[in-house]
């Protein structure tokens, strides 16, 4: 890429204020389209729904009661929601999703009017919420330690082996597998399988949407912790996304106030990729 490049250039001018709003949007538009993905037995067995409240995306599970697949999300990113758009996505969340399920408000709208409005409706802030990563394309490759470690593409002879390797590492139920092998081949999605010494040991996800990619769905077996896996999948994705036309890789993480707390290794392992924090994502709940 050369500085007359005009999409190099428009990134160099972009705050990461600025970047904040692609980061939420093509995270949302990633969630939305992994759910449509979902095959009809298991759409039924997990409970999965999905839908749009004008900017805001909106999952559910009710047989699986996570944040992660229970939400309103990109709530503010685009712009600010109305009284109206808050009360649907509400209303659609009491009515589909899990016990306990999250708001998500963009960094951008945070203060004290949007605060007050989830106050008035029964809603306050849960834990420290998750960390919003960010990172320009092209990237330095991070540094991945162990030789014996490898990525490759998952492709439809793999598509199950990348399944797994997502289920197992979560410790989802196991009709998750053909959730997350029906990713593999589908109009931009990438997913990636690390192997150790020729056998799967973590597997992770890529959303592509124009200038904007996402990276998701991280996970590494038990038996293969700590040995640089995630490191590997992250170094690949950073490449898959610039290859693609992708000008930021944006994630997200757990998140936790106190520095140095034990855990938290997928934040630390951003960091060490050298992604950018943009901010602490605020949870929204209803007090237990």
């Amino acid at each position: 890429m050369t500085t007359d490049d005009p999409v190099a250039m428009a990134y160099t001018i972009l705050t990461l204020a600025d970047l904040a709003p692609l980061a939420e949007a093509v995270e949302r538009d990633a969630w939305l389209d992994l759910f449509d993905a979902a095959p009809a037995n298991v759409r039924q067995m997990l409970g999965l729904s999905n839908c749009r409240v004008a900017d805001i995306g909106l999952l559910a599970s009710t047989a699986i009661p996570i944040n992660e697949l229970n939400r309103a999300m990109a709530v503010g990113a685009d712009r600010q929601p109305s009284e109206r758009d808050l009360d649907q996505a509400i209303a659609w969340l009491d009515a589909h999703a899990a016990v306990g399920w999250a708001l998500q408000v963009a960094d951008r709208i945070e203060g004290a009017e949007t605060h007050a409005s989830l106050q008035r409706r029964g809603l306050q802030i849960s834990g420290p919420g998750w960390a919003k990563f960010v990172q320009r394309l092209p990237a330095a490759t991070p540094r991945v330690e162990g030789s014996a470690l490898r990525t490759s593409l998952a492709t439809a002879d793999t598509a199950r082996v990348f399944g797994n390797v997502v289920q197992a590492g979560f410790g989802l139920p196991d009709v998750t597998t053909d959730w997350f092998a029906a990713l593999v081949g589908r109009p931009g999605w990438q997913c990636f399988i690390a192997y150790v010494d020729d056998q799967p040991a973590g597997g992770a996800a890529l959303f592509v949407a124009g200038d904007a990619a996402w990276g998701g769905m991280a996970a590494t077996l038990p038996t293969y912790r700590a040995r640089g896996v995630q490191g590997s999948l992250i170094a690949a994705r950073l490449a898959a996304a610039y290859r693609s036309g992708a000008r930021l890789l944006t994630s997200e993480t757990a998140y936790s106030a106190i520095e140095g707390e034990p855990g938290f290794s997928s934040y630390r392992n951003q960091a060490r990729a050298g992604s950018t924090m943009l901010y602490a994502r605020p949870n929204w709940k209803r007090p237990v």
